[in-house]
């Protein structure tokens, strides 16, 4: 199968933007044949990455999505780009490790990403920084950690 992608650049941060967004993607990932609980991730993995990027990042912010086929099924590969410097994601996980960790005190996206998807990272481009997710269609409602064991 042909890998098939779609971009979208976030024009601001406002809620009818975002919903408005939301729904074009909902019906993009219904149009490829994905399920309502990979749907349903891929949604909620982006919608983190979407708000830190919004949130922390500088803009513009540009989304892409692309579907693949693997050898377990579908794969959905989530980027979402902006002209921050980044984030250390080694540092984020060894946070998480840290007797001092609470979920109090934020940094619950990226555990709600890591627990999603089948792996994320953070890549630094010449226009500012892409944090990207592969959420594995096949798994999709099991957290990743739990589908590997």
């Amino acid at each position: 199968m042909k890998s098939m992608y779609v971009q979208y650049v976030v024009p601001s941060a406002g809620p009818a933007v975002l919903r408005g967004q939301r729904g074009a993607l909902r019906r993009k990932l219904a149009a490829w044949g994905l399920g309502r609980t990979a749907t349903d991730d891929i949604l909620l993995v982006t919608g983190e990455l979407l708000a830190n990027a919004l949130g922390h990042g500088t803009p513009p912010v540009r989304v892409v999505f692309t579907r693949s086929r693997t050898a377990e099924g579908l794969l959905v590969h989530i980027e979402v780009a902006d002209a921050g410097t980044g984030l250390n994601t080694g540092m984020v996980r060894a946070t998480w490790r840290h007797p001092s960790f609470s979920l109090a005190d934020g940094g619950r996206g990226l555990l709600i990403v890591d627990t999603l998807a089948e792996s994320w990272g953070d890549v630094p481009t010449d226009e500012g920084h892409t944090v990207w997710a592969d959420v594995d269609c096949a798994g999709a409602g099991v957290p990743a950690g739990a589908a590997r064991q």
